[in-house]
């Protein structure tokens, strides 16, 4: 079977992908598949990489590469896809479009529920119908002539934005980029006066922003598997070394650690496996994904904070882990996905 992965792309988690993809090259299978790396450069140039080089988080990744031109025809001459790309243009329905159009099978959530869970904004109306918890939130958007807005549930714009973050929840609250990922574009804010200014700066990765409540939380993480009978794995906390779990904390930063099963109640655990599932279901979800949850150490309140549908799937990483802590190790993941994406 002929399989392409792709990786890098043109997203704030360009070296994310790279690191992923040298992590599942390192898992397939080669007597099962007959393996391409496609490269994508941060200027959207794509590259058939070279089959010598291994590491594609490397300076080198593009050495002896082969750039292609006539994408269509080259996407046509494999039997499936595995997009590892994180972020906008790889996570955010785009791709899956090119890929759809194309004809050929892919790994991961097809395009209406990638963007979907891309999309922070959309994914707390989608969860919200569903009853599922979330953190109490304002939608801001950037309008194109630079203003930004409050955009209530009615549609109508507010203009005083600090005012109603401070009437609404007041700080400590967070900063989010609508459709950005590993905490890229993410602030915590803890003063009033910091409101704006944070505000612009998300405003740089996106034009639709979401300022969260701050509550006192554990973050756990539970990851989920399949097309229509979906699994559940054990959940993972996140050990974060610093106020929150930023991208630094995620994949420079020795300190911080997960740890499997997390350090919570049974029954807690038990409700965020549900909750998951119900969660992945809501988005219309295929394949994978992550689901990231905040428990309130003051109350106790369990709110559901996003899915990612193409995790990260580096050595450290907690989508596998908690697929191996399941008894499904990488290599069978990765046999399980296409599988899953043959199966549509």
């Amino acid at each position: 079977m002929k399989l392409l992965l792709v990786c890098g792309g043109q997203s704030t988690e360009h070296s994310v992908s790279r690191m992923s993809c040298t992590n599942i090259r390192k898992k397939i299978d080669d007597t099962r598949y007959e393996v391409t790396v496609l490269g994508i450069d941060q200027e959207g140039t794509w590259y058939h990489l070279d089959d010598e080089v291994k590491d594609y988080a490397s300076d080198n990744w593009l050495n002896n590469a082969k750039e292609v031109k006539e994408i269509f025809e080259f996407l046509r001459s494999f039997d499936v896809i595995f997009p590892v790309l994180h972020g906008m243009y790889g996570e955010d329905g785009t791709i899956q479009g090119l890929f759809e159009m194309a004809g050929v099978p892919y790994v991961g959530c097809r395009v209406n529920d990638s963007a979907n869970a891309m999309d922070k904004v959309i994914t707390k109306k989608l969860i919200d119908a569903a009853g599922i918890k979330q953190v109490p939130s304002l939608y801001v958007k950037k309008r194109f002539d630079d203003e930004f807005v409050i955009v209530n549930d009615d549609t109508t714009e507010e203009k005083d934005i600090v005012k109603k973050v401070m009437d609404t929840f007041g700080v400590p609250c967070f900063i989010k980029a609508s459709r950005s990922g590993s905490s890229v574009g993410c602030y915590k804010v803890n003063k009033e006066e910091d409101i704006l200014p944070k505000l612009k700066e998300a405003g740089q990765y996106d034009r639709k922003i979401l300022i969260e409540k701050s509550i006192n939380a554990t973050e756990l993480e539970c990851a989920v598997l399949g097309n229509d009978d979906i699994i559940s794995s054990r959940v993972g906390q996140i050990l974060p070394h610093g106020e929150f779990y930023t991208f630094e904390s995620k994949y420079e930063d020795e300190e911080s650690a997960t740890c499997i099963p997390a350090r919570v109640d049974q029954s807690i655990q038990d409700t965020i496996r549900k909750e998951a599932v119900r969660a992945f279901k809501a988005i219309d979800g295929h394949g994978l994904a992550r689901c990231d949850f905040f428990l309130d150490k003051d109350t106790g309140d369990l709110y559901l904070n996003e899915l990612n549908t193409l995790p990260g799937f580096t050595n450290i990483s907690m989508y596998p882990q908690l697929m191996e802590d399941f008894g499904i190790s990488q290599e069978e993941l990765i046999n399980r996905l296409i599988a899953l994406a043959l199966e549509r």
